[in-house]
């Protein structure tokens, strides 16, 4: 599946089974598996956040890795992977199921490799966490959200 053909669900879907399966993750669910509560944590929710065409009035979206090889960015997508670790109780065992969970899937996303997910048409993806709380059903839970910006080629 090349760059044109990459659509929004193959990234989420991506996404899902790669950080999924990282190790201390209990469920993960793509976009369209998405559920009303949270039964099962660590629990991690992937999603689309935004999406952006690339101006093609400017050259300054190509790049040439050679002669007669060149590609334009189509476009940026961000995608939302939301680790939920745990219903609020005690602060330090909260932030240690956090932590552990947070480490082992910013290992995996250290590990990706171009192109990133296995996703052909992706040639490069930036990312970042932030760390906060956030109520569901009126509970509160200790959330770390990842944020990937990719670059569909």
């Amino acid at each position: 599946m090349g760059g044109r053909d990459l659509t929004t669900a193959a990234i989420c879907d991506a996404v899902e089974s790669v950080l999924g399966a990282v190790t201390g993750i209990v469920r993960s669910q793509s976009y369209d598996e998405l559920t009303e509560g949270i039964q099962d944590v660590p629990l991690l929710q992937v999603w689309p956040a935004s999406g952006a065409p690339v101006s093609t009035d400017s050259g300054t979206h190509k790049f040439t890795l050679g002669k007669d090889a060149d590609f334009a960015i189509q476009e940026t997508v961000t995608i939302y992977a939301d680790l939920w670790a745990r219903q609020r109780s005690h602060i330090g065992e909260d932030m240690s199921a956090l932590v552990t969970a947070l480490d082992n899937i910013c290992a995996e996303l250290r590990k990706q490799d171009c192109p990133p997910f296995d996703l052909e048409g992706l040639q490069s993806f930036q990312w970042s966490w932030v760390v906060g709380t956030s109520e569901w059903a009126k509970q509160l839970y200790l959330r770390a959200r990842f944020t990937l910006v990719f670059r569909v080629f």
